[in-house]
């Protein structure tokens, strides 16, 4: 799993109810995540072994304006097939990361977001299609991750809203695409292990992957206007 080169360990142990208090990034406190929110899930909130990183790059308006420049030259481009060929060929920039840990402080997780254009000349299904399966931008993604497929039958497909399954070599992720107005949210989760026990400061239980990125994607919350 691709290590994140600079983290900052958190310890944090949770005894309020409050949704509020189990908030991951909260728009309203955090200019690293001003755009969006995203809560523990139920499994993990009061489980401390995380990692935040502490790169950070977080959006800001000029981001958001440099996208909608980008997909304007791209409206413009009788010949341009895809936004991902406009836009770093589609190569995953993560504005927000952080990895869960196992008791030995091994990432067993890791779990990040981007923000892409969207793409006005295609439907989500027929842009991710060439996301994943075009010649000249399949190779970053299945270089790490593998060949991903859409999960048709999943909860989470929707009009608007797409999920993959990839696999590498024993990695498996899942890729959550939310398409809004003028941007695509990314949502990665990324594990080694299907099963994996989780510490606090007293015990340990076992959690499973896919579970506990599932509820991240139910979780997510896009804040942007």
């Amino acid at each position: 799993m691709k290590k994140k080169l600079l983290f900052i360990l958190l310890f944090l142990l949770f005894s309020c109810s409050n949704d509020q208090d189990y908030l991951i990034c909260n728009s309203s406190n955090s200019e690293h995540c001003k755009f969006f929110e995203i809560k523990y899930p139920n499994s993990i909130k009061e489980f401390q072994k995380l990692n935040i990183d502490a790169e950070g790059n977080e959006l800001a308006v000029k981001d958001l304006n440099f996208y909608l420049d980008v997909n304007n030259n791209f409206l413009n481009k009788a010949n341009s097939e895809s936004i991902f060929h406009e836009f770093y060929k589609g190569i995953f920039i993560p504005r927000f990361s952080y990895s869960l840990l196992n008791q030995f402080g091994e990432e067993e997780l890791w779990f990040a977001i981007a923000l892409y254009p969207v793409d006005k000349k295609n439907n989500l299904i027929t842009t991710l299609d060439t996301f994943y399966n075009h010649k000249d931008l399949k190779f970053a993604n299945e270089s790490i991750y593998g060949q991903c497929v859409n999960d048709d039958n999943s909860y989470f497909n929707t009009k608007n809203k797409k999920i993959f399954n990839c696999n590498k070599d024993g990695l498996e992720s899942y890729d959550y695409w939310i398409e809004l107005d003028n941007y695509m949210w990314r949502l990665k989760c990324v594990w080694n292990n299907p099963k994996f026990i989780v510490f606090n400061e007293k015990e340990g239980f076992v959690v499973g992957a896919s579970d506990i990125c599932r509820n991240f994607y139910e979780s997510f919350t896009s804040k942007i206007n």
